[in-house]
């Protein structure tokens, strides 16, 4: 009889550790991840949604690829209107010579000065005009200066152009109507070098002068300033 007693308290024993391990298990495969199980709704979302994501990118490289070609076509407008702009520069230099060299407007820059003066003693004998500065000799300096490349001359700070008129009325010149007396600067913008060495020759121009019993002075200048003709300010 102490036997049979016995074997209901293993047997419960046993059924209560076989349900804690039931009961533990279950609570384990609850908590432990689960497969997530899709219907076909939502397979259908998941591709819409992954075609959306391909045709955003796509159109995405495609934009890239436009503004590339935009930025390349305003980078070929900027150069354009580079080269235009230089061109526009180069007319504007261009003229600015033109204007200058017609006198229009002031000048600066190196060259020479030439003054020519009456003879200070004149012999009794001789006749006074063969001692004073005349037309021809103004217009021998300038017609040298010229050929050595003069950009511009002024005679007594007046412009002078290839078409001025100068006349001589006894000890005084007129250019253009505007009379000057002596002694005459003639102003001539250029390279100093190569202006005062043409003058200077042997039996040239100065030689020529002094020959004709006008005293001549010939300075390089560093700065020279010229007005703009008078036609040009009037």
């Amino acid at each position: 009889m102490k036997r049979l007693k016995g074997k209901p308290i293993i047997l419960s024993l046993v059924l209560l550790i076989s349900g804690f391990l039931v009961s533990y298990s279950y609570q384990l495969t609850k908590s432990s991840p689960q497969m997530v199980q899709m219907n076909d709704s939502q397979w259908e979302k998941e591709y819409f949604y992954q075609q959306q994501l391909l045709d955003m990118e796509k159109r995405n490289k495609q934009l890239r690829e436009e503004l590339k070609d935009k930025r390349d076509t305003i980078q070929e407008f900027e150069d354009e209107m580079a080269d235009r702009e230089q061109v526009v520069a180069d007319f504007v230099e261009r003229k600015k010579k033109l204007q200058m060299l017609n006198g229009e407007v002031p000048i600066e820059g190196q060259g020479v000065e030439v003054v020519l003066s009456d003879a200070e003693y004149i012999p009794d004998e001789d006749q006074v005009n063969q001692y004073i500065v005349h037309e021809s000799h103004i217009h021998s300096v300038i017609n040298e200066l010229l050929s050595a490349g003069a950009k511009a001359i002024a005679i007594n700070g007046q412009r002078y152009m290839r078409d001025s008129y100068i006349a001589c009325t006894g000890p005084v010149i007129t250019v253009d109507g505007v009379q000057h007396p002596a002694p005459f600067v003639i102003s001539a913008i250029g390279d100093p070098e190569v202006l005062y060495s043409s003058l200077k020759l042997s039996r040239g121009v100065v030689d020529q002068l002094l020959n004709e019993n006008v005293d001549v002075q010939l300075s390089k200048e560093n700065q020279l300033e010229m007005k703009a003709r008078l036609s040009a300010e009037g």
